[in-house]
Order: C-alpha cells, then structure tokens, then sequence
C-alpha cells in the first residue's frame, strides 16, 4: 500500500493524508474480506492524472496548433496500468460527505495481460472504476473537515499567438460574426412597400407598353408614310416614329420580329392612321390590306415620254430612271407594241395616252406605265383600226400623223384641217416634204442641239419625205380621230398667226406672202 501511495493520492485528491493511509494499510492487512489485487509486475508509479480544465472557445477557422507535453518514458516494456481499486467490503457511513465540488476522474480497467497473484479467487470482470471514498473512523470524521476545493491548475492554459502563428496564412473572407436577424412591424411594413413599388412600376410599364401596342389613347389623324425600297426593319421604326405612329421602337421591332413583319411590308407610300395598332400598322403596309396614297397625275396632251415621267417622278409616283427602265426592258402584253424594239426606250412613244390617272405614291414604274397603255389600248377602238385600214394606214402610222397634229394645232376646230394638209402632201407628188417644225423639235429635244432645217435626223420633215420614223408625242383622242376623219380641203400649206392659231393656203405664194405681213406670228 504504502508503494502505491502516490496513486491514492492522486486517487483520493483532497481527501488524502497520512490517517487515510495508515486506514487503509491496516484494512490492507486484516486479510480475506479484502478483495485482491492484481500484481503487476514492474509497473512504474501512475502517471499523475490530470483533472479537466474549464473548456475554452477557440477560433473555429484556424486550428490551434497540438501543445508537445512532456510524457513519462515507460521503465518497462509491459505499459503502465494502473490497478483497479479493490471493492469494499463495507459502505462508509453515511455521515461523511466526500468533497463532492472536486469530481474524481475515471479509471479505465485493467488491460488485458495483467495477472492476478492470488489464484485462490478468480478475478472479477473489470468495470470502470467508480469513485469511492474511504469509510473514516468516528474521530477521523469528527475532527476533519472537508478542505476547500482547490482550484485545478489549468493545463490547457496555454498562451497562444494565432495572428503572429498564422500571419503568412492568406485569408479568403473576413470572419464575420453572426448577426441576429430581427424583424418586427417596422421591417414588414418596409417590405410590404417595397413589394407594392415594384409592382405599380411593373404595371405601370406594362400599361405603357400595351397603350402603344394596342394604340390606346391616340387621336384619330391620318398620316402619309413612305416605305422605300430594299428598307430594313429599323428603318420602318424610325419612320412610323417619326410619324408619331408608335413610340416605342425598340417594342416595335420586336413585334416585328415575331409576326415576321418583314416579309409583309411593300415598299411604297401608305394612309395609316395614329389610332392604328401594331398589327393593323403592319397590315396596311402590305398590298393587299395596305392602304396606299393615291395621288392624282393629269398627263397633258401632247406630252413626250420625257415629259411624262419627269411629271410622274415630281409627284412621286416613280424615278424617273425607273420609269425608262421599264419603257425599255419590260415586256408590256400589248398587240400594238412591237417585241423586236425591246430594249429601245423610245419604243412606246406615242401610245402613253394622256388623260387624269390616280397612282400610288411610290408606285411600280411598270404599273404606273401599264395604266395608261391599258387606256391607249381602250380608247383605240375596232372603229379605229377598221377606218385606218381603209385609208391603207397602219395603227402606227395613224399614232404618228396624230402626233404631228398634236404638236401643231391651236385648236380643236383646226385639227381636221391640220390633218388635210398633211394627207394631202402624202399624197402629192411633188410635195411629199411635211416642213413640219415640230418634228425638228422633237429631233433636237433627244440630241440637244439648236434649232435648224438642216439637222440630220430622220424627224427632219425637211430633209426626208414622208412621215417620221415614229410618234413625236403622245396624241388625245381628238387628234387621233382628226388623222383618221382629216377635212377635205385643196391646202398645201399653213403659218402661225398671231392669236396662236393658222392660216392655210393653197400655194406657196400665198404662204409666202402671209409670213411676210405683219399677221405672222412665228
């Protein structure tokens, strides 16, 4: 006993001294109530135990690093155990009251490999070790007091440096503390505010966007717009904002985009109205629902080609250079047209016949074209076809004489006579040469040069007999019935006077000498 003192004293903590001792020495020799104890052979004095120091929080990013503490070297080579405490034969008495604010550690049992030295009483089945004080004597327990607990040396007290150890460590994110979260009344309310903003800003936004969708709210007001050729969809944005037909473009295009507006869309100028939607807008930009500007064009009799399409290209009907390019190089279904002059521009010269037309704004050249050939072609009725061949005429020498009629007369009332002059030089023998100064004019018109009876061209009428090699312009239906009904007359000859119409005469002399009187008005 007194070889294990150390480990009852480190057993019993507080509660150990020499009285104690000698107790539980002479309980040791009183023989067989005491149980026995297991020899163990060179087992060195147990390691000091030590008690649990109060448990302290550490940072739990960074593990602290382990504490080297010094461990004692084993003197054998069977590890120390320590013996299991003997049981007691008797309960101490129960007015002793170990110091119960110092709670003893737990012993673990006896390991394997450790023999008994009495083989007299098997050993019993090692169990944790329990705690349990000796029984003192009466005058042990009446003279002793329980000591004051002692505080226990903290072990793990360890004074540790993290930020100087863990300097070179990078750190990633501050640590933040927790924060509690708190709610109330106040921060309901703030968020019930917050969901009720965006949503009225969210609905407001989808009024905004359905009013110009829908064309809410827009006045009734009809507006022109011209969608031009080879356009793109943003051009068409610009212009119908521009307009004031939609205020969003960038809503407008992507309506576009989904009803495929693109591929609806004529080029061409259209009546929309400000009240219109998206897809009434779009559908009256196309050719069958689009309601395009009409504008109304009066071609004047007498009019060359050129000076139908300068006036067609003023009012925005078509360029004029898309208009000669359909004259030359569109094949127009018509019987009086001759296929072989395809690619001449000057080939439908005569047959534009002049009247008051509507086109579009921005129409097809070939369209606007194809009206007033339609109209030639109706106006020239069988009747006329049936008297030209008659009078051994072609529909086209008929076109041609009409013409020069056209450009000549002053009047009505003059242009039966007109027609007889001509006729009648037609059929002269020795005057085939019509001297009219309107084919020179019209000869000078497509080269530019001045004036003169000696400009070679086959429209001079001075130099080269017979009628021109086409229509100097484009007769009304009064000169074409005046070169089919010409007035029967013996005139050979006729001179501009001075209130704008003539005066014919039978011979040159006569002719002569008007032109020299002061009546002349050329």
């Amino acid at each position: 006993m007194k070889d294990n003192a150390d480990y009852w004293k480190e057993l019993l903590g507080d509660g150990y001294n020499d009285e104690i001792m000698e107790l539980l020495h002479a309980e040791d020799m009183g023989g067989d109530d005491t149980p026995d104890l297991p020899e163990i052979k060179d087992a060195p004095p147990p390691t000091p135990q030590r008690k649990p120091a109060e448990r302290r929080e550490a940072p739990s990013d960074p593990a602290p690093p382990e504490v080297n503490t010094p461990k004692p070297e084993p003197q054998s080579e069977v590890p120390p155990q320590k013996p299991r405490r003997p049981a007691r034969s008797a309960k101490p008495e129960q007015d002793f009251q170990p110091n119960r604010e110092q709670k003893p550690r737990r012993k673990s049992p006896p390991e394997e490999g450790l023999r008994p030295t009495r083989s007299a009483k098997p050993p019993r089945e090692a169990k944790p070790a329990r705690q349990v004080p000796p029984a003192p004597d009466a005058k042990f327990h009446r003279e002793t007091k329980p000591k004051p607990p002692v505080e226990a040396e903290d072990d793990f007290n360890v004074e540790f440096d993290f930020d100087e150890e863990y300097s070179d460590v990078p750190m990633n994110s501050p640590i933040r503390p927790n924060r509690e979260k708190r709610s109330g009344c106040l921060g309901g309310i703030l968020y019930a505010a917050f969901i009720i903003c965006i949503s009225l800003l969210i609905a407001s936004l989808g009024w905004l966007a359905a009013t110009d969708i829908l064309g809410f709210g827009n006045e009734d007001e009809v507006v022109h717009v011209t969608i031009p050729k080879d356009y793109k969809m943003g051009d068409v944005a610009d212009i119908l904002h521009e307009s004031g037909l939609i205020k969003y473009k960038s809503l407008f295009n992507l309506y576009a985009r989904f009803s495929d507006a693109d591929e609806k869309i004529v080029a061409g100028t259209y009546a929309l109205n400000k009240n219109y939607d998206y897809r009434a807008l779009v559908n009256g930009m196309t050719l069958r629902g689009g309601k395009k500007v009409e504008i109304e064009v009066t071609i004047p009799e007498g009019y060359t080609l050129k000076q139908i399409f300068q006036l067609l290209d003023a009012n925005r009907v078509a360029t004029e250079a898309e208009l000669w390019d359909a004259a030359a190089n569109y094949d127009f279904n018509f019987s009086f047209l001759d296929e072989s002059t395809l690619g001449d521009k000057y080939r439908l010269e005569g047959y534009l016949f002049p009247d008051t037309y509507r086109f579009y704004v921005g129409d097809s050249p070939s369209r606007a074209i194809n009206k007033m050939l339609s109209t030639f072609n109706a106006k020239y009725t069988d009747e006329f076809a049936s008297r030209a061949a008659e009078m051994g005429f072609t529909q086209r020498e008929i076109v041609i004489i009409a013409s020069l009629i056209e450009k000549e007369a002053g009047n009505d009332e003059e242009r039966p006579r007109i027609s007889s002059v001509i006729h009648n030089r037609l059929k002269s023998q020795n005057l085939q040469l019509l001297q009219i100064d309107a084919s020179i004019h019209y000869a000078i018109s497509r080269t530019g040069e001045s004036f003169s009876t000696t400009v070679d061209s086959p429209y001079n009428t001075y130099l080269n007999p017979g009628l021109p090699p086409g229509p100097i312009a484009n007769p009304g239906l009064a000169s074409i019935k005046a070169a089919l009904n010409p007035e029967s007359t013996n005139y050979y000859y006729y001179a501009l006077n001075k209130q704008g119409t003539h005066n014919f005469f039978r011979d040159f002399a006569s002719h002569s000498a008007f032109v020299q009187s002061d009546e002349y008005g050329g």
